[in-house]
């Protein structure tokens, strides 16, 4: 299944584009298991999990929340 990544900032809102509003995400790709597409954004975003794929930012405030594409679909 396909996983996304969507960034929230500090206060666990939802940072949107300004031209279209949608939140702004980041494909983490095609994994097996939401716990494999955690690891992986893990690595590719410098982050660290909270809790059931929410991500911190380990350089920076605010992070991630990782969905399959049914899930985003749904936001």
């Amino acid at each position: 299944m396909m996983y996304v990544a969507i960034k929230i900032c500090p206060d666990g809102g939802t940072i949107r584009d300004p031209d279209t509003c949608k939140p702004q995400t980041v494909e983490i790709g095609d994994h097996e298991s939401k716990d494999d597409a955690v690891e992986n954004a893990c690595l590719m975003l410098d982050c660290r999990q909270l809790f059931r794929g929410v991500l911190r930012s380990i350089k920076s405030a605010g992070g991630y929340i990782v969905l399959d594409i049914q899930e985003h679909a749904e936001i």
